[in-house]
């Protein structure tokens, strides 16, 4: 069942997140503050990962930007939070933690797997404060509901069920942000994709194992050119060399992307 999830994860682009909680103005945030210089580049992590998964990449663009990685609440050496893990939540907890910090915008938001959700959110929610989105193989709210509409009845639920007993395993809070994904694909279908500022998306086409099929990746992309179509200053770059950590595998497209969004903003 475990292989099977990993592989689940790789399509549907959601992973772990260690997490705890408490309210964010009474708990302790860690972060990691490099750079100098505008715009502020801000780094979201996925479910399960640490502000560590960016070292790479953070350490790269420190060099030509302002830059700031952080532990959500729960995550790495935060502080835990009582607070439920939606996405309204997640994204003005991330307001509040740039506010507390002194840490001034505007930004450049990049988000990997659900972080995609949350800098969607968090730029729905403050507009003023964003002047682009770079987006490392997000999830994507209808994916996971595609690509099972196409399994048998039983790969469907063999694909549910691993999911649902892998998370049984892992820590309260854990399981805690994993019971709000379904809420949150639900608001993430009421925010469409900003068509005044730029957006690069960054995507793994490489195609898993059974139970998954290279139909399910044709699914992904015709959601990722949807997501992008419409909006002029929209970009798409993939790669079959990475699965879903491509921020890991092949942090130099990640960081190339993130320079040109840099340098078209002066």
């Amino acid at each position: 069942m475990k292989t099977t999830f990993s592989l689940f994860v790789l399509i549907c682009s959601i992973t772990l997140n260690c997490y705890a909680q408490k309210d964010i103005k009474d708990n302790s945030v860690n972060f990691n503050r490099k750079g100098t210089g505008s715009p502020v580049v801000v780094f979201e992590s996925g479910l399960g990962e640490s502000l560590k998964g960016w070292s790479q990449i953070q350490d790269s663009i420190s060099k030509i930007a302002s830059t700031v990685s952080y532990d959500r609440l729960g995550l790495g050496e935060s502080s835990p939070t009582e607070k439920p893990r939606n996405i309204d939540n997640l994204a003005s907890e991330l307001n509040d933690f740039l506010e507390d910090n002194k840490i001034d915008g505007p930004y450049v938001l990049v988000g990997h797997s659900l972080g995609g959700f949350i800098i969607r959110k968090f730029q729905d929610l403050y507009p003023e404060k964003v002047l682009g989105l770079v987006f490392v193989d997000p999830s994507h709210e209808n994916l996971m509901k595609r690509i099972l509409a196409t399994k048998t009845e039983a790969e469907a639920d063999m694909i549910t069920k691993g999911m649902q007993g892998f998370y049984a395993t892992k820590s309260i809070a854990i399981q805690n942000e994993f019971k709000e994904i379904s809420n949150m694909e639900k608001e993430m279908k009421t925010i469409d994709f900003p068509m005044d500022i730029p957006i690069t998306l960054i995507a793994s086409y490489q195609i898993p194992p059974p139970p998954f099929k290279p139909e399910d990746i044709k699914i992904k992309k015709v959601l990722f050119n949807n997501w992008i179509d419409d909006k002029p200053k929209a970009k798409l770059i993939s790669t079959l060399n990475s699965g879903h950590y491509i921020h890991y595998s092949e942090p130099t497209i990640v960081i190339n992307a993130i320079i040109e969004m840099i340098e078209n903003l002066k």
